[in-house]
């Protein structure tokens, strides 16, 4: 089952406890080991497996204590920048030299037949 939009927030619960029973049967790990091995109470994995609400701090240690950390990185992962954005804060400032407005002016106005 993939997670969509059309999911309500206690459906996606269910599946996701019900994924994390099959990743701790599949290890082989009890409950109780997974608990203790997360430091939370076998309560706590209990509703996690249920679907029911939890912390976010308890579905964390779950996934540390099962050796699952890294599919936290898809589940958020890491902001990629914009390459325009990366492009124009690595290139270098230009350094604009200032002309002396007495260089900018010709000394003598402009007439035809001037030009060369």
């Amino acid at each position: 089952m993939r997670y969509d939009d059309k999911q309500s927030d206690a459906a996606i619960l269910s599946e996701l406890g019900q994924r994390l029973s099959a990743t701790r049967l599949a290890l082989r790990t009890t409950q109780d080991d997974l608990a203790t091995a997360a430091g939370v109470s076998k309560r706590t994995i209990e509703r996690l497996e249920n679907g029911h609400s939890s912390q976010l701090i308890m579905l964390i240690r779950c996934l540390r204590a099962l050796g699952r950390l890294e599919a936290l990185d898809a589940l958020v992962p890491e902001a990629r920048a914009n390459p325009l954005e990366q492009l124009t804060r690595d290139r270098p400032q230009r350094i604009r030299r200032r002309v002396p407005a007495s260089a900018s002016r010709p000394t003598a106005p402009w007439r035809w037949g001037d030009e060369g």
